[in-house]
């Protein structure tokens, strides 16, 4: 079994609508790596940097809110050093209280830190452990288990590839390599592969496009192959239609917001970028245009992004604003990979809802010629 899928996802707004919007069949394939941002980044819904506070109270809220029902993981390692231990207390009692399936993610240094005893889940897996792929050991990986009270088969396993040359031929090789490793020594949960090859800048020039290859998706599935860890002990994930970098801003402003949409193929995503000038609802309904004739859009059911973006390349939505594009992004790229991983496991899911042009009919019948 191939799902679930568990994608690494910015807590950001387009992020956690997209996931509480898609269509339930799909969402319940996947158990998301929520990684939230420290409080100096302006947050969109409040129009301000979060304080300390509100940062545990509002992330509940918003589990709350968008992902109350299944299980997932919260990752506040960006922000565990503003808050500290009572801070983290505060906020994973909250957040867990909310949907008790969330698990907490920890570094191996956390697993030492006693406070992370209080954040296990009474059932498996009871804590995630996010792990560098250059950057394991071993025997401080056991240790840290250990200390912090866990069985090795309580404990899922994130492994970022984010920094791994995934284009380089025979990558696939490696990161089986390091399945096997892992696999080798303990029992795990769930062994998580991490990766993404998007570029960290926007790839595409003004009013241009380009194809980025899915990279991490094809190294995965064939170091599936090369591996001896049995396939329903690894779990795919990625960033979304993002690349890895975990970096956020120190401030709010900054340059204008690029007129884009990022669409996830079977093997590629395409960018599709619009002009800088004129007004944004002309822009992003040719950028919409130019997605659906791209040879990559999957149709109007395939999720409510796909049928929201045919809505306004046909004039029939407004063009959003771009946490709205990030969300459509993201939307149909969760899609894209469920789908994609129910494919390998037999699994089939059905088209959504879709939008229709009203036909206007004339007031009096056209005389039939005979």
């Amino acid at each position: 079994m191939m799902l679930p899928y568990h994608p690494a996802l910015r807590f950001k707004q387009g992020e956690y609508i997209a996931t509480a919007r898609i269509a339930r069949d799909v969402q319940r394939h996947i158990q998301p790596r929520f990684i939230l941002a420290p409080p100096k980044e302006r947050d969109p819904e409040k129009g301000k940097p979060l304080t300390e506070e509100e940062i545990a109270v509002v992330t509940g809220e918003r589990i709350a809110k968008h992902w109350p029902l299944y299980p997932a993981y919260l990752d506040a390692r960006y922000v565990a050093p503003l808050l500290g231990d009572e801070g983290l207390r505060s906020l994973f009692r909250i957040a867990q209280r909310k949907n008790e399936q969330l698990a907490a993610v920890a570094s191996v240094q956390d697993l030492f830190n006693p406070i992370f005893r209080e954040f296990l889940r009474t059932s498996g897996p009871r804590i995630a452990i996010h792990l560098p792929y250059e950057d394991i050991d071993i025997d401080a990986l056991l240790n840290g288990v250990e200390a912090v009270g866990c069985k090795t088969s309580e404990c899922a396993l994130f492994l970022d590839f984010t920094k791994a040359p995934l284009s380089m031929e025979g990558v696939s090789g490696s990161v089986a390599g390091v399945f096997d490793t892992l696999g080798s020594v303990a029992q795990w949960a769930r062994i998580i592969f991490q990766a993404s090859s998007f570029p960290s800048k926007n790839p595409a020039e003004s009013d241009g496009q380009c194809v980025i290859p899915r990279h991490e998706w094809e190294v995965f599935l064939a170091a599936l192959k090369e591996c001896s860890v049995a396939p329903n002990l690894i779990g795919y994930g990625d960033f979304g239609p993002d690349h890895g970098e975990i970096r956020f801003r120190r401030k709010g402003g900054g340059a204008a917001p690029i007129r884009h949409l990022r669409y996830t193929g079977k093997k590629s995503t395409i960018v599709v970028r619009g002009k800088e000038t004129g007004k944004q609802g002309d822009v992003m309904k040719a950028v919409c245009e130019r997605v659906l004739n791209s040879g990559e859009f999957a149709g109007q059911g395939y999720s409510y992004a796909d049928d929201m973006i045919w809505r306004v390349a046909k004039g029939l939505s407004n063009a959003g604003t771009p946490s709205m594009w990030r969300e459509w992004n993201m939307a149909h790229h969760l899609s894209q990979v469920v789908k994609d991983l129910g494919i390998l496991s037999g699994m089939s899911f059905a088209e959504g809802p879709v939008s229709r042009i009203a036909e206007q009919f004339a007031l009096f019948a056209e005389p039939v010629e005979e």
